[in-house]
């Protein structure tokens, strides 16, 4: 078993990650809202327990792994908790001091919530803290939950329980890489908008342009993104470092940065004004962070009046311009 994010891979635990996850067990200043930090043996029976969950259920808590330098920096999971009484589908999370406050516990959370709902019976999940601890349950409504239920706990003095239901997750915009499956609807999704921007008499796309085998190329590489909302593909967008040769007539805000470049960003005419584009820009931009680029670039029509309302929203400035087939598009660009 093993999951992958953009910076973590979760994987099953072995004995062999004792040492490190003894390391962040016994630590004070990381166990400040357990009762006490774990020793040694108590860190043995911590594996030993998920090692018997693999067993019973096939999943349990998973060793957060740093893709970047394959180092254990702590785990994430499911696990079943006594929350109140009541023997509740539960995801927790421990990630080492060190690598507080750059988000890997809302990124293993997340994939984690993702994969019980895609992959169990379980209609809602849980994840529930001492009172005090406010990096849980910080992340907890990051990762769409709401606080349902604040109870007396002999162990946490008071405990707060956050829950999200499969309805609420499937409300959620949710991100993945596209696969090859994708294609014949995200194929579909291009010529409705080409169809719905023709309406508008916005000639940005056509039958030229974007056509399938340039889509299909975008999934090989592995650069096209897709968000679902309630189990259809409602945004599709390229993330890439390519660029046309006229993307040399910007004055760059960043001239020598690092930079990414959006492509072919089009939202289905079914979930157009929802808000859509905002929400993708959001997390674009949280991706390129989390893949320390320093600029974002980008083109757009100057006939699209959505798309430049869109980016002079967002804080991308226009940075020049390019004539291409279909007329003059803006350059733009925004630091990070």
């Amino acid at each position: 078993m093993q999951l992958e994010t953009q910076r973590l891979i979760l994987r099953e635990y072995t004995m062999d990650d004792f040492d490190a996850l003894y390391e962040i067990m016994s630590d004070p200043e990381t166990m400040q809202h357990y009762p006490s930090p774990f020793d040694e043996a108590r860190t043995r029976r911590w594996i030993e327990w998920n090692l018997e969950n693999y067993e019973k259920y096939g999943w349990g808590l998973w060793a957060v792994i740093l893709k970047e330098t394959g180092k254990f920096i702590g785990d994430c999971g499911i696990t079943l908790q006594d929350i109140d009484g009541q023997l509740l589908p539960e995801i927790g999370y421990h990630i080492h001091k060190k690598y507080w406050r750059r988000g890997f516990a809302k990124e293993a959370a997340r994939t984690v919530r993702d994969w019980v709902f895609e992959n169990t019976n379980y209609d809602e999940i849980y994840s529930y803290m001492k009172y005090t601890n406010v990096g849980s349950y910080s992340t907890a409504l990051a990762n769409g939950m709401k606080k349902v239920k604040e109870y007396p706990d002999p162990k946490n003095e008071i405990s707060y329980a956050y829950a999200i239901t499969r309805d609420e997750w499937n409300s959620l915009l949710k991100f993945s890489k596209a696969s090859q499956e994708n294609l014949n609807q995200i194929f579909d999704l291009y010529q409705k908008a080409i169809k719905k921007m023709d309406e508008q008499n916005i000639p940005q796309w056509d039958e030229i342009y974007p056509d399938r085998a340039t889509l299909e190329e975008d999934i090989s590489k592995g650069q096209m993104y897709i968000g679902k909302k309630n189990g259809s593909i409602a945004v599709c967008f390229v993330l890439n470092e390519e660029c046309d040769e006229e993307y040399q007539n910007g004055k760059w805000i960043c001239p020598d940065s690092h930079f990414c470049v959006i492509h072919r960003l089009c939202v289905s005419p079914e979930f157009q004004n929802q808000g859509i584009a905002g929400e993708t820009m959001k997390y674009i931009e949280e991706i390129c962070r989390l893949q320390k680029y320093e600029s974002i670039r980008l083109d757009c029509f100057t006939q699209n009046p959505y798309s430049r309302r869109l980016y002079d929203k967002g804080d991308y400035a226009v940075t020049g311009y390019a004539d291409w087939r279909k007329g003059r598009f803006e350059l733009r660009e925004k630091k990070l």
